[in-house]
């Protein structure tokens, strides 16, 4: 009988995800290549993978439709504008950019959309969607809406909305008064927007702001109110199963404590701030529906050096806990965070595919796991901001060159 029992435990326990063993690399553009942090790209749809760059004043897309395995030629989207900090969604058949370039005087949000998996000839002419600051732009899209969010020269975070595969946009719908770090996230019509807003030198509030009705109104809630100290680096996730929404953001007290927070009401309300991990920076959510994965860096001091260490934390029970922390990367090399340059960015689908990339002194890695199991780490290369989507990646190598991996 125990025998037994052990046998049919083995077969009902999930099978371990298997470390990446090959990588096969391929430079996407020239020395002056660019690519936006805090990742967006590269983007998956099904079996569709697609990558973006900037190469010097060209706005590119690189197309797969074979989980990444091959690479179609790249279709240049825009060569006529100084560009910059491309971004990326897809869902079905539609793929979307969107990106900053210089236009009557000033920044403007430029646009663009294929309707058949991002084939040459298939991508409209690009859009210019009006002036913004010069903050990152943020894009999502789900079934036929495409949503866009900004700040606006007026200082106010702004979403853009269609409901038409991005043939048409509404007029800007204002979430709130922000300064920057704008997330988003959306299933559907219901639509999601998170950002920074600054109160003073350094000191700044979490807002987050919900939408269910395409963006036409939003409920903007402060989540750093009656809390000690204010908070930074929003981040969000989105489980399309049951809707949940997951939010990450990192205290900006000496402590550096990373909070997590939820919402499955579509925004209404969100539960209590639940403390992840102290002495931590550059927090990161991705929810399957089964685990939730909470990545970032934490501070490890090695003989009075300091080294910036990946780390993530799971949840198997919805978020009311993260119980286990993983050191995935021990020593990394890395003294001192620059920008989003190192940045662990995660990657999900289902319970059956977590993808992180994060960096060392060395280069980029990415890593394979499933129900909150993480395999060995597979090297890509030198570089940094990179960002994964199914066994794909995407980088900036140290030599200028937006770099294209593939693992198996």
């Amino acid at each position: 009988m125990l025998k037994t029992l052990a046998i049919s435990a083995c077969l009902l326990a999930p099978a371990a995800a298997q470390a990446f063993t090959q990588c096969a690399v391929t430079p996407l553009t020239g020395p002056e290549g660019e690519i936006a942090e805090e990742g967006s790209n590269p983007v998956a749809s099904d079996n569709w993978v697609y990558s973006g760059y900037i190469d010097g004043n060209k706005v590119g897309v690189v197309v797969s439709s074979d989980a990444g395995k091959t690479l179609n030629p790249p279709v240049i989207l825009d060569a006529q504008n100084v560009a910059h900090y491309v971004r990326l969604a897809a869902s079905g058949a539609n793929v979307y950019a969107t990106w900053r370039a210089r236009a009557k005087g000033g920044w403007h949000i430029f646009f663009d959309a294929s309707r058949a998996h991002g084939a040459a000839g298939s991508w409209d002419k690009p859009k210019d969607l009006g002036p913004l600051s010069t903050n990152l732009t943020q894009i999502a899209a789900s079934g036929s809406y495409v949503y866009i969010a900004y700040l606006g020269t007026d200082g106010n975070v702004a979403v853009l909305a269609s409901k038409d595969a991005g043939k048409t946009f509404s007029a800007p719908a204002v979430a709130g008064a922000g300064w920057g770090e704008i997330v988003l996230t959306a299933l559907n019509d219901h639509v999601y927007a998170s950002w920074q807003l600054q109160l003073g030198r350094n000191d700044f509030d979490v807002m987050v702001a919900a939408s269910g009705d395409a963006g036409a109104t939003f409920k903007t809630q402060n989540l750093s109110t009656g809390r000690p100290v204010g908070g930074v680096e929003p981040i969000f996730s989105l489980d399309a199963a049951s809707g949940r929404v997951s939010l990450v953001w990192r205290d900006i007290d000496s402590t550096s404590t990373g909070y997590y927070v939820r919402t499955t009401d579509g925004g209404q309300t969100w539960s209590t701030p639940l403390a992840v991990d102290n002495a931590s920076r550059q927090f990161m959510v991705a929810d399957d529906g089964g685990t939730i994965y909470v990545s970032y860096l934490k501070q490890i001091v090695i003989d009075g050096v300091p080294d910036w260490q990946v780390q993530v934390a799971t949840s198997t029970d919805g978020g009311s806990s993260f119980p286990t922390k993983q050191n995935l990367t021990g020593m990394t090399g890395i003294a001192k965070i620059v920008g989003d340059d190192f940045r662990p960015i995660p990657w999900v689908r289902g319970e059956r595919a977590y993808r992180l990339t994060g960096v060392k002194a060395d280069g980029v890695y990415m890593w394979n796991g499933n129900n909150g199991r993480m395999s060995g780490a597979a090297f890509l290369g030198p570089g940094y901001l990179a960002a994964p989507a199914l066994n794909s990646a995407v980088w900036l190598n140290t030599n200028g060159v937006v770099s294209y991996g593939v693992c198996k």
